[in-house]
């Protein structure tokens, strides 16, 4: 499995499940900043999902902790976020499981797609299901 990195709350030691930013999970409408937009029969096509990275330096220094400002002096993100890695594999396009793949679209940002055409909550139970692959790591 690739080497993936996201900024998620916790909840105990994984991390918080959820449509909201910062979570295990993607935004759907009507939130402002969806990240997929399911068709009138709740279908997601692979293009658009969960955003993730390749390190967590090279997440949006907003997302990334104040807390680290000391290895990032630009961090601005909420203090009780954590930076989560999953995987080990190279930054390429890859499948991941059988609903979920990783798609490049630049060097410093990547997405956690469905394999193919599904319902929304499908989707969000393949990116529940990896709760446990997803570990704390902010070294630097």
């Amino acid at each position: 499995m690739p080497l993936i990195y996201r900024a998620m709350l916790r909840d105990g030691e994984k991390p918080q499940i959820g449509s909201e930013g910062k979570m295990l999970g993607v935004r759907t409408p009507p939130h402002r900043h969806a990240d997929v937009k399911p068709d009138e029969e709740s279908m997601v096509e692979p293009g658009r999902g969960m955003s993730v990275a390749p390190h967590w330096r090279d997440l949006p220094y907003f997302l990334i902790p104040r807390r680290l400002q000391h290895l990032v002096p630009k961090a601005k993100g909420i203090n009780n976020a954590y930076c989560w890695r999953m995987g080990d594999g190279s930054f390429e396009d890859a499948v991941m499981t059988e609903e979920l793949a990783l798609r490049v679209d630049s060097k410093t940002h990547e997405v956690v797609e469905p394999t193919k055409q599904m319902q929304i909550d499908a989707f969000q139970a393949a990116l529940a299901a990896t709760k446990d692959d997803w570990e704390i790591d902010e070294e630097g």
